[in-house]
């Protein structure tokens, strides 16, 4: 939800899509606003939370927390500059949504393949058509908090 801090939905990217699921763009008042962690199986921090990691320690130590005292999934938000960053005992626990901002997906048929290189003889690909499409429809259930 544009905008907001903390909100609830089902996930509708990634290996965890149809989970209930609850997103933490930002602190309010220091902390998840939510009763009981253990409420939801599945916690999401965004981009934008995972970039104010840096700045301030208290984020970092609340994905932490819920890591070390729930049994719940936590995905994080990385693009290129943030993946760096991420300790790795963070890194390891937690599923990773990697952004890669380009325009150019848009216009690639539905039979292209995408590939990324990794170095050297090191390339990942799929076909456009094997991949999730996600639209700003997907996100019409969620609920603010």
């Amino acid at each position: 939800m544009y905008g907001k801090k903390q909100w609830r939905g089902r996930e509708v990217e990634g290996r965890y899509s149809d989970i209930m699921t609850f997103f933490i763009r930002d602190l309010i008042d220091g902390k998840v606003n939510v009763t009981d962690v253990k409420q939801y199986p599945h916690y999401y921090f965004t981009i934008e939370y995972m970039q104010k990691c840096f700045e301030n320690s208290i984020e970092i130590q609340v994905i932490r927390e819920i890591i070390n005292t729930t049994n719940c999934v936590v995905t994080i938000e990385a693009n290129s500059e943030t993946i760096k960053r991420i300790p790795p005992d963070i890194f390891n626990a937690c599923h990773i949504i990697y952004r890669i901002q380009d325009d150019v997906m848009q216009k690639l048929k539905d039979t292209d393949t995408l590939s990324i290189d990794a170095g050297w003889y090191r390339v990942s690909q799929i076909t456009k058509c094997n991949m999730m499409h996600i639209n700003p429809d997907n996100y019409k259930f969620d609920e603010e908090l």
